[in-house]
């Protein structure tokens, strides 16, 4: 088993447990076993079960793999958006403003 020299904040952990329980939800909703949304994601059902579990390991790629097994792809188009930024806004202005 790996050793992190960080352990993952409570909050990330938190966020991740919870997209775990939805992917799981999103799976069972469509009558899925892990074994056959591993298939269709193509990954082992090892990443299926860490995604469920809410563990910090499961790549970037895997999820939107599994996301795109689950036709929820579409989804990750919301993500980060600038609009919804604040940061980002302050930044356009700052910049744009004459």
């Amino acid at each position: 088993m790996a050793t992190f020299r960080h352990p993952v904040p409570i909050l990330v952990q938190r966020s991740l447990a919870a997209l775990g329980g939805r992917v799981a939800v999103a799976r069972k909703a469509r009558g899925m076993t892990q074994v056959q949304l591993a298939f269709s994601a193509d990954v082992g059902v090892s990443t299926v079960a860490a995604l469920e579990g809410g563990h910090h390991g499961v790549s970037l790629g895997n999820l939107l793999k599994v996301l795109a097994a689950l036709d929820l792809l579409a989804q990750v188009d919301d993500w980060l958006l600038p609009e919804r930024d604040a940061a980002v806004l302050a930044y356009a202005t700052d910049r744009l403003a004459p």
